[in-house]
């Protein structure tokens, strides 16, 4: 059973953080995702933990420069 993290009430910033970036970079917003990540990364978790943000906010600032979108923009119309 999957457990659900309200990231406004999470006592953990980690899981907080990490839950919105999450949903950022599903929604194509890349630049918000690195932000978000990064700042899990710099948030009271494990090293494991902080290595992935790191890795994630990496990636998501990437994407970001290169601009790309979210899965299933290129079907909206215009």
């Amino acid at each position: 059973m999957a457990m659900r993290v309200n990231e406004h009430t999470a006592k953990n910033q980690y899981a907080a953080y990490a839950l919105g970036a999450g949903r950022a970079e599903r929604d194509g917003e890349y630049g918000k995702a690195a932000e978000l990540w990064r700042r899990a990364a710099n948030a009271p978790c494990n090293a494991s933990k902080q290595r992935w943000a790191q890795r994630r906010a990496a990636f998501c600032e990437n994407a970001h420069i290169k601009g790309w979108r979210a899965h299933g923009d290129e079907c909206q119309t215009v």
